[in-house]
């Protein structure tokens, strides 16, 4: 069945661990094929923490309404996500989080830093979630 929203679709920058990239990808075409409009943004990881790396995701995140930070159960430990999260926060963009495997026990530091809890992977609520207006960042 086919999603439709009243509002532009929102352009979301996707922050994981690269260990996690198969269900990211799933992820992503799981949202693509409901049609949400949705555009994912998301700058994987190639080159070491001190890189250039954070010059382009940070542009990435600047694109984007929205940041989903997709965790794995040891995602928590990565320090680009958590670096990913705060700047979005810093950036004023909205920060959404979403279990990719349920053994993962433990969050990112940066999204109990700002009260994110994450949510479960059902696509549907989360892109309701993604155009509810309410929750958009002022």
């Amino acid at each position: 069945m086919e999603m439709t929203y009243s509002s532009a679709p929102p352009g979301v920058f996707l922050s994981f661990a690269m260990e996690h990239k198969p269900l990211v990808d799933l992820f992503r075409n799981q949202a693509q094929n409901g049609h949400s409009g949705v555009v994912f943004r998301d700058y994987s990881i190639k080159e070491p923490v001190e890189g250039a790396w954070k010059i382009h995701a940070e542009r990435l995140i600047r694109a984007s309404s929205v940041t989903i930070c997709l965790v794995g159960e040891n995602t928590w430990r990565s320090e680009p996500v958590n670096w990913e999260v705060r700047r979005s926060v810093e950036l004023g963009r909205r920060v959404l989080a979403v279990y990719l495997e349920s053994n993962a026990a433990r969050t990112p530091a940066a999204l109990m830093e700002v009260g994110v809890v994450p949510m479960p992977w059902d696509i549907k609520t989360i892109v309701a979630h993604l155009y509810d207006e309410k929750h958009q960042v002022s």
